[in-house]
């Protein structure tokens, strides 16, 4: 599946702002011992009156000249909370293109298998007559019909939890959560909070940069307090859904390819008994 490979890539940068959250976070500006300074300056190759800025924590030190000095936000607390935020954007970003890129890949399966049984989003759209020719002369008029549906269905963005289920239901896949429970052993009600979560906080994030409203809590730069842990729990839960909705949606396409063959087969058995029947004739 293109879609959950794509999620993994992207979902590799959102761990990648959490790792770097870890190693950096807690830095403190500290002073360098004289004998110190000059080797570090011998290691550069650099000149021994080099001014050096260091800054640690009980994880990594941080050595740096100071014509580029190491960001105050570096050694603030809060400083690096943006990480968490942008851990936020990013987790949540990859899990609605997730969903929008296997909605784009299988749609055409399940048009051909729920022709006339296919969920209301799909039966209410609206062709043109220009529409309805360009299928009639394409050779696979199933590959144009896919293109106009998707037409309807570009990407967007997940407003809410609800947006999950629509394009579950788009998939046939009419208890979604309850599938989604049994696959990930996560109950549902918790993953949807949990997911629920992310993507409001990812909207406040990208809609209001993540400034509180009158009476909300603020942390010391005037924005919505947010923690590791916080973070870490929700978007760990977006990877918790994705895993397993990849794997729902497999068996889902799985089952649909084989009622569209099955179909087929039925088919060109109603033809040939309808050809035999000529012949007898």
């Amino acid at each position: 599946m293109q879609a959950l490979t794509l999620f993994n890539q992207n979902f590799a940068v959102a761990e990648s702002l959490l790792q770097l959250y870890q190693l950096f976070n807690g830095l403190k500006k500290t002073e360098l011992k004289e004998d110190l300074r000059l080797a570090i300056c011998s290691f550069w190759g650099a000149p021994e009156n080099t001014a050096i800025q260091p800054a640690l924590n009980d994880r990594v030190m941080v050595l740096a000249r100071a014509a580029t000095p190491i960001p105050e936000s570096f050694t603030m607390v809060g400083g690096l909370d943006f990480l968490l935020r942008e851990t936020v954007v990013v987790a949540c970003t990859a899990l609605e293109a997730f969903f929008w890129d296997t909605l784009r890949e299988n749609v055409l399966t399940v048009v051909r298998a729920k022709r006339s049984g296919a969920d209301e989003s799909l039966q209410n759209l609206k062709f043109t007559l220009g529409d309805y020719i360009s299928i009639q002369r394409y050779d696979d008029p199933d590959f144009r019909l896919k293109q106009i549906i998707l037409k309807n269905f570009e990407r967007g963005t997940l407003y809410d939890v609800g947006s999950i289920e629509e394009i579950a239901k788009i998939l046939t896949m009419k208890k979604f959560w309850e599938e989604i429970e049994k696959v990930a052993g996560t109950p549902a009600k918790s993953l949807k909070g949990l997911i629920g979560d992310l993507i409001l906080r990812r909207n406040q994030i990208a809609h209001r940069a993540d400034r509180p409203d009158e009476g909300e809590e603020a942390d010391k730069l005037g924005l919505r307090k947010i923690t590791f842990a916080w973070t870490n729990h929700r978007v760990q839960a977006a990877k918790t859904l994705v895993t397993a909705s990849a794997e729902l949606i497999e068996q889902t396409m799985r089952r649909l390819e084989s009622e569209i063959e099955v179909a087929k087969e039925q088919e060109e058995a109603r033809k040939l008994v309808k050809q035999l029947s000529k012949e007898v004739t």
